[in-house]
Order: C-alpha cells, then sequence, then structure tokens
C-alpha cells in the first residue's frame, strides 16, 4: 500500500491522525534526525524522522536495477558519442534549473560559457556554473562537511551570477545570510520563512550535513534529506535551489553516472507543480515532521531520471547505428569514416554539434587534417552551424 503522508491523513481523517503520528514517530522502523520542523506561522515544532516503509526499499532496488541497465547501454554507445550526449545534458540540465528559479538563460549563453578558455570562463554570464558543472563531469571532488563548505561552493558555484542580478542578495553574515528571508506565492503570500538568525542557519546547516555524511543512513534517503533540508534552512538571500540541486547532482554523479545525474533537474523541471507540493507537504504543520513522503518523492524524480536516459540514450544508439550503416559505404579513407562517425555522433546524441578543437581532441589530429577529411564528406552532407564562434559541425541527417 502507498505511503500516506500525514497532512492527507488529517484532511481525510483528522480524528485517525493523532494515532497515526505515534505509531510512525515510535515505530521500530522510524529514523530520527537532529532537526527539528516549523511551518510558518505556526507555533508548534515537530521533531523530523522518516521511516522505512516497502515502497522506499522497492524504489532503491529499482533505481539500483535501471542503473545496471543504463550502464549495459552506456557500454555500447560510442565514446565520443558519450561526451556529446553529456555536453547537451549539461547545457539543458543549467537551463532547467534556471527555469525553476525563474532565471532566464538560453543554450547560446551556456555553449559560449562552455567553450570559453577556463582562464576566461567566469568572465562570462552562467561561467561559474557552467565551470563547477564540467568538473563534476571531471571527477571533482566537492567537500561538503560543514557550512564553511557551503558558502565555499556558493562562492564557486553561482555567487557571480547573483552579483550580475543584484548584488543586494549576496551573503551579507558571518558565514550566511545576516537578514530574514521569506519565499513569496504570486500572489505575495508567504509561502516559507528560511531559519533564522544566523547562528541557527549555521546551527542547523551543520546537522544536515552531518545528516549527509551519515553512512549508516541509504545514501538516497540522505541525499533526499539533504535536498529538503537545504530549502527547509535557505542558507542565502537568492540561488537557494540552484544550489541545492547542483549538490543533489553533483552526490548522484559520485554514486551513479553523470548522464543520471545531469538530467535530474530536467526531470524536477517537466514536474515542477509535484516537486513544489512535495516542499509544501513537508513544511506542513499537520505532516508532523515526516519526512518520508519527501524521501519517496525525490526517488521517485530520480528513478524517473534514470528511465529517461536510458530510454534516450537507447534510443539513440539505434539511431546511430542504422544511419551509420548508409553512411559508411560512402567513406572509403579510414580517417574521413572516423571524421563522419564523430560529426554523425554529434548530430544524434547532442545535436549542438561539434567544434574543430573538438574533432582534434576526440581523433588526435590537427585542424588542418580535420578540416581536409570535412572537405571529402560527400557534398551538403555537413551542417555548419555559423551563428556563434567557434563553428559547429555535424552530419546533416536529413540529407543523408
Amino acid at each position: 500500500m502507498a505511503y500516506e503522508s500525514l497532512k492527507h491523513i488529517f484532511y481525510r481523517n483528522p480524528e485517525r491522525w493523532k494515532a497515526v503520528y505515534e505509531a510512525r514517530y515510535r515505530s521500530p522502523f522510524a529514523r530520527h534526525l537532529p532537526l527539528s520542523i516549523r511551518q510558518v506561522g505556526r507555533a508548534q515544532v515537530h521533531p523530523a524522522f522518516y521511516c522505512y516503509p516497502e515502497e522506499l526499499v522497492v524504489l532503491q532496488d529499482t533505481i539500483r536495477t535501471s542503473f545496471q541497465s543504463c550502464m549495459r547501454i552506456i557500454e555500447q554507445v560510442p565514446q565520443a558519442a558519450v561526451g556529446q550526449f553529456l555536453h547537451h545534458a549539461l547545457i539543458e540540465e543549467i537551463q532547467s534549473t534556471n527555469e525553476i528559479e525563474g532565471v532566464r538563460s538560453t543554450r547560446r549563453e551556456i555553449l559560449q560559457a562552455l567553450e570559453a578558455p577556463p582562464a576566461e570562463q567566469r568572465s562570462y554570464r552562467l561561467g561559474s556554473i557552467v565551470r563547477k558543472y564540467l568538473r563534476i563531469l571531471q571527477g571533482e571532488r566537492v567537500p561538503l562537511c560543514d557550512s564553511h563548505d557551503i558558502r565555499a561552493l556558493y562562492d564557486d558555484f553561482i555567487a557571480d551570477e547573483i552579483r550580475r542580478d543584484d548584488p543586494r542578495n549576496l551573503p551579507d553574515g558571518r558565514i550566511f545570510r545576516r537578514e530574514s528571508v521569506d519565499i513569496l506565492s504570486a500572489g505575495q503570500k508567504v509561502l516559507h520563512r528560511g531559519v533564522y538568525p544566523e547562528e541557527t542557519v549555521i546551527g542547523m546547516m551543520d546537522q544536515a550535513l552531518a545528516v549527509l555524511n551519515d553512512a549508516s543512513l541509504p545514501i538516497l534517503v540522505r541525499i533526499a534529506i539533504f535536498h529538503y533540508f537545504f530549502g527547509y534552512i535557505h542558507p542565502f538571500y537568492d540561488g537557494n535551489g540552484r544550489m541545492s540541486r547542483f549538490i543533489t547532482s553533483y552526490l548522484l554523479a559520485q554514486e551513479f553516472h553523470p548522464t543520471v545525474a545531469l538530467r535530474v533537474s530536467i526531470y524536477i523541471k517537466q514536474h515542477r507543480k509535484q516537486y513544489y507540493e512535495l516542499f509544501s507537504t513537508t513544511d506542513d504543520d499537520r505532516n508532523g515532521g515526516d519526512l518520508t513522503p519527501f524521501a519517496l518523492g525525490m526517488m521517485r524524480f530520480i528513478a524517473g531520471a534514470m528511465d529517461e536516459t536510458c530510454a534516450l540514450l537507447s534510443s539513440r544508439q539505434e539511431e546511430y547505428e542504422s544511419t551509420w550503416k548508409r553512411l559508411a559505404p560512402q567513406l572509403v579513407n579510414k580517417t574521413t569514416r572516423a571524421v563522419g562517425s564523430v560529426l554523425l555522433q554529434a548530430a544524434i546524441f547532442s545535436d549542438i554539434g561539434a567544434s574543430i578543437r573538438e574533432l582534434c581532441t576526440t581523433l588526435q589530429k590537427t585542424e588542418n587534417t580535420i578540416h581536409a577529411h570535412i572537405d571529402k564528406l560527400p557534398a551538403g552532407l555537413v551542417y555548419i552551424d555559423k551563428t556563434m564562434r567557434p563553428y559547429r559541425y555535424r552530419i546533416n541527417i536529413e540529407k543523408l
């Protein structure tokens, strides 16, 4: 039977609420956490806890099984195609996490920052965000031990963007924000009030990080709980949602694979209403501090993102194989075939194309060699996107 939130039980049968709450909170399968939850405008403070219903166990098993299927597909995909797919997913991930917060960003802006030399990246809009996501792909470790680590990540990841949008929203406290902050609805109703004052913010963040690093808890439960508490604490004036989703993507990349991690925000954006409902249900006074519905909801998002990733990679691999069978016979020279193959992968696995520099790196050839073999491809078969620099090349599948 599906696990029902205490909030829904209260509305459906208020007389039964207290007994269900007590049974859950005192259950031997309940895990009590060192943090508490209070809904804005309510006096009652609820100690946070979660339970281990069968659904939670099944979801974790489902995610692991899906990941194994995903890895089998990734092993079949050409190496260059995996890189193309990751860059495409990175662009979509950044766009999606921005759109969830109402921040406008274009594919072109993100691609420009992606193509910029590392030393110049931070001078571009979204450059610091792109740079940090790229480091996920490179396997960089991000310290997440205490509040100072969170502030260091903020400064490296998103402070440049906050400064560009409105420098008044930069942190003004010892580590986080000095003043109170409210999250408002479109009608200016206070939906949530971040933890206050700053010493309480620091204390709760350190407790939330202790939960995240508690190896006695299942990793997916820890990731979900920390995601919730980051939003609940709301340590910064702006950028909290993008920060928490980046941390979730980073942790999933460490636990699984970047191809899955970079599609979680995309999946959340597609189910934005359910995402916000998870927070409002968990914050609610009548939910009694039960984090189980939030953990279940986040795991469903992860499972959904994983299934979508598997389906997408599988369909694109099939398309690549069938299309390559038509293209390969037209390419006699070995290097021309290699160039054609990478350009076909760029068309199918990313749709943003590949730069000459990427082709040189992938094939270990000089620029002159790459250009010479692009010229040997059948006339009209290569599409060159000249709307930005560097130009991006791909096979025109419609022409093929």
